[in-house]
């Protein structure tokens, strides 16, 4: 199941829910979600699938806040499940050679998809971080161009990597102010709209070849970089601080990689 259809089935399930106990997702609260997630913990979800409903469920507040839908998002400074030592992620690790046919790829189909693609494999941003860029947020030229983040409310600049820069310049264009990434390509008469997470993940759907068996996600991208930082050297704490990840429990369950998995990487992304 890709990541589209999975967040429809969490937000369908927080939706039915809702009804059942006479609430609103719309106005729900954090300890609406807690009470959800409890009441999903007892029907014997496991964590990662209560986790990737909580990401369904901030992807979901964060397109209605950004409408106007909802006054705030709730997701923001509630209590989710914490990674486990031990628990592996069932994230698909990409070979290189796979993840340089992407870059290939996505240059080639739309230059928001090529940016993407960049900020997610070369400097481990959150999908979500990257579709809230704006172009006042980008500054300075290659080599050291860099771009302001927010991170758990507080506003972080980053050097990003040069192919990364030339990437995100490629995707600005002429367009002086607004956000970096917008749901129809630079030069229609419309004022441009940010780019969802739903229409993010169309975009990375595209990159799907012939010879795979499942879908690359961005998950499975920002995953490569996780591995790649850690093959050059860098310890947990390193790729934590840069990715801007919690703690390195989670560096430590994208690096879990079992037997199995990596049978599976070869198989589905041989080139």
């Amino acid at each position: 199941m890709n990541t589209r259809a999975a967040y429809r089935s969490d937000l369908e399930t927080f939706g039915r829910w809702c009804a059942e106990h006479d609430a609103l997702p719309l106005t729900a609260d954090a300890s609406t979600l807690v009470a959800f997630q409890l009441a999903r913990e007892v029907v014997g979800d496991s964590d990662s699938t209560i986790r990737r409903r909580w990401s369904a469920l901030s992807s979901f507040y964060e397109f209605a806040v950004e409408h106007e839908l909802a006054a705030s998002n709730p997701t923001i400074g509630a209590d989710r499940p914490r990674v486990r030592s031990g628990d592996p992620s069932p994230t698909l690790r990409l070979s290189p050679a796979a993840v340089a046919a992407y870059r290939s790829t996505a240059a080639a189909l739309d230059p928001r998809l090529h940016a993407l693609v960049a900020l997610l494999v070369s400097d481990g941003l959150k999908i979500g971080e990257a579709l809230a860029l704006d172009i006042d947020d980008v500054a300075g030229r290659s080599p050291t161009t860099s771009i302001t983040v927010r991170r758990r409310g507080e506003s972080r600049r980053i050097v990003i990597d040069r192919d990364s820069a030339k990437a995100i310049r490629r995707c600005i264009g002429q367009r002086r102010s607004g956000p970096v990434f917008v749901s129809e390509r630079a030069g229609t008469s419309h004022a441009p709209q940010r780019l969802t997470r739903f229409g993010a993940d169309h975009l990375i759907r595209q990159l799907r070849t012939d010879e795979m068996t499942e879908p690359v996600t961005a998950n499975a991208l920002r995953r490569f970089h996780f591995s790649t930082r850690q093959a050059d050297g860098a310890d947990h704490a390193e790729v934590r601080d840069g990715a801007g990840l919690a703690d390195v429990r989670g560096v430590r369950r994208y690096s879990n990689r079992s037997d199995d998995d990596a049978a599976r990487t070869s198989r589905t992304h041989a080139h």
